[in-house]
Order: structure tokens, then C-alpha cells, then sequence
């Protein structure tokens, strides 16, 4: 009888320290200005310490914990300041002003909007969340998270997180979004191109922000790669054409104008010979447009190629010239 009333007593326990109350919040432009304006002020102060190495300040800014295991509480973000990485430019992703009946505890916040849920551990009654987006080269994004306790009169950082957000703007969310609708329109291989793109940026924040979607990302990534994979093999040997080029893979690229395929492909041809390697290329377009129009779609502003000669007696990829091709003009 012991044991099952033991048994009852760690089951209670366990059901209990996996509940978390749903904070009382209160987001972006519906918090008070004048808050959001404290807040704005100390985000200021935290990333131009961040950028100088101004350790009496990041100390200034933070609780008591925060101060004292500074480096890492600071470890996921101090390296893309210090070595330039970020500039201290940001934009308001999301913010919450959040109450708890209960302190310490984990407290939960939904947003439809970005679809995520965001869970993190409230260490007094009122807290601020500010998620900032930094942008790098108009490409890629980057969230840091700052969470802030209200301690008597003052507010001080509690938190700091940094990861990768996304690119162009699109989220892990957005993203999978994209690769749905080509899914839809039966193109498979730009599908599977942005389902591997917003698996990249699956985790902003750590194990704080959990998208909506990303258990069904993981039911069909392995689903989509499979069929992928068996649909289009390479190398491809080109037969149409007499010199006989082999597709040698097929991926995105990431430049200011946007996310665009990259077809690489080896050649008999000498990526110096310009002329050759010109003709060359128009048999190889329409031989790609022809074989791959069921896989992706044309309509994209640009398609880059790659062309690669074999290193001498060797199976490696040697020297190689890159190709823009414009599609829609």
C-alpha cells in the first residue's frame, strides 16, 4: 500500500511540474508608451554595451544572477556584436507586458499572428519581453530576446537569447507556409527547398519559442526528401547534348535580390572557354526547363547556374563560373 500511494505521489508531482499558467499579457502597440519607451531606452544601452564590451553597464542593466554569470547569460549573443556581425539597428518583432499570479514559475504566451508559443520562467510578478529583430545585408534575420523583471521601481534583464530567425524577412512559420503552397502547385523540389530552409531557423530563442507547425515539418521532411530523392537522382547526364553535361546538384542560393535555385552542373567544356561554354549553356537551359519544369517553377526572376570542370584525372570538382540567368525581365 506504500508504494502506491508513493507511486500516486510522484505521478501528482510530475502532472504539476509540467502545467504553466497562461500570463496575463498585454502586446506590442497596446502597451503603454510610456513603458514601451523604458524598455526601447534600456534595449538601446544593453546592445551598444554589447558592441563596446562594456562590462560595468551589461551589470548595471541586469539582475543580481544576470551579473554575476554574465558571460553566460550573455553567450548566444555577445559574439555577433563583438565581432561585427550585428549592428544595433533593430526592430520590434514582438513585446508582452506580462502579470503572474504566481512567482517563480513558467508561464506561457500564444501568438497567432507569428504562429509560436513562447515559454520561459517568470521570476517576479510583472515581466517584459521584448523580441528584436536585427537584419544582416537585407538577407538574413536574427531574433534576440530580452526578458525584463519589474524589481521595486526598476526594470532588469533577467535574459538573453539569440538565434537565427529567418531570411527576408519570412520566419520558420512563413516559411513553411511557401513550401506548402508549392507543394500544392506540385512543384516538389522548391517545396523540399523551403521546408529545409525553415528547418533552419526552427529555434530563435532556444526551447522559449516553439512554432505551431513545427511538428507537422517534422511528419514531412522526411517524407518530402524521400520523394526527392527518388524522383531526381544525380548526376544527371544530359544526353541531348552533344557535349554531354551532368547535372550535379540542385540547391538555393541566398543573395540581396532573393532565394533562387542553383543548378550545378560539370562540363567537358573549359569554364574559360567563354564563347563554348556560352553555346553550351543555351542547349542546357532548355534540356532543365525540359526536364525540371514538373520540379520547380520558371517564373522566378533569376536561376543561377554553376558550370564545373573535373580536376584533372580526378572525379573532384575543379574550376568553375557562375552563371545568372534572367527569366522574367
Amino acid at each position: 500500500m506504500k508504494i502506491k500511494l508513493l507511486l500516486l505521489f510522484l505521478t501528482g508531482t510530475i502532472l504539476q511540474s509540467c502545467m504553466y499558467q497562461k500570463a496575463d499579457s498585454i502586446a506590442n502597440k497596446n502597451i503603454d508608451q510610456s513603458l514601451r519607451n523604458i524598455i526601447k531606452a534600456k534595449n538601446d544601452s544593453l546592445f551598444e554595451a554589447l558592441s563596446n564590451s562594456d562590462k560595468k553597464v551589461l551589470t548595471q542593466l541586469g539582475t543580481p544572477q544576470f551579473g554575476k554569470f554574465l558571460n553566460a547569460r550573455l553567450g548566444s549573443v555577445l559574439w555577433v556584436f563583438r565581432g561585427g556581425v550585428l549592428e544595433t539597428k533593430y526592430t520590434v518583432f514582438d513585446e508582452y507586458y506580462n502579470t503572474h499570479s504566481t512567482v517563480p514559475d513558467n508561464s506561457v504566451i500564444t501568438n497567432e499572428d507569428h504562429g509560436y508559443t513562447f515559454t520561459f520562467q517568470n521570476n517576479e510578478k510583472e515581466t517584459y519581453l521584448s523580441l528584436l529583430k536585427f537584419s544582416r545585408g537585407g538577407i538574413d534575420d536574427y531574433l534576440i530576446t530580452v526578458i525584463y523583471n519589474r524589481m521595486g521601481n526598476d526594470w532588469k534583464i533577467e535574459k538573453v537569447e539569440g538565434g537565427q530567425l529567418g531570411i527576408y524577412g519570412k520566419t520558420a512559420h512563413d516559411l513553411f507556409n511557401e513550401a506548402k503552397k508549392y507543394k500544392q502547385s506540385k512543384f516538389p523540389l522548391d517545396a523540399w527547398f523551403y521546408l529545409d530552409a525553415a528547418n533552419t531557423f526552427l529555434h530563435p530563442a532556444g526551447k522559449m519559442l516553439a512554432y505551431d507547425q513545427e511538428t507537422k515539418m517534422g511528419i514531412y521532411t522526411p517524407i518530402w526528401t524521400n520523394e526527392v530523392n527518388s524522383l531526381y537522382k544525380f548526376p544527371y547526364t544530359l544526353d541531348n547534348i552533344d557535349t554531354q553535361p551532368a547535372i550535379h546538384q540542385i540547391t538555393c542560393v541566398k543573395n540581396p535580390e532573393g532565394y533562387y535555385p542553383l543548378i550545378s552542373y560539370v562540363t567537358q567544356v573549359s569554364v574559360k572557354d567563354m564563347p563554348a561554354l556560352s553555346k553550351e549553356f543555351e542547349q542546357i537551359k532548355n534540356e532543365i526547363k525540359k526536364n525540371y519544369s514538373t520540379a520547380m517553377d520558371f517564373k522566378k526572376p533569376y536561376m543561377y547556374y554553376r558550370a564545373y570542370n573535373l580536376l584533372p584525372g580526378s572525379t573532384q570538382l575543379g574550376e568553375s563560373f557562375l552563371i545568372r540567368d534572367e527569366l522574367v525581365k
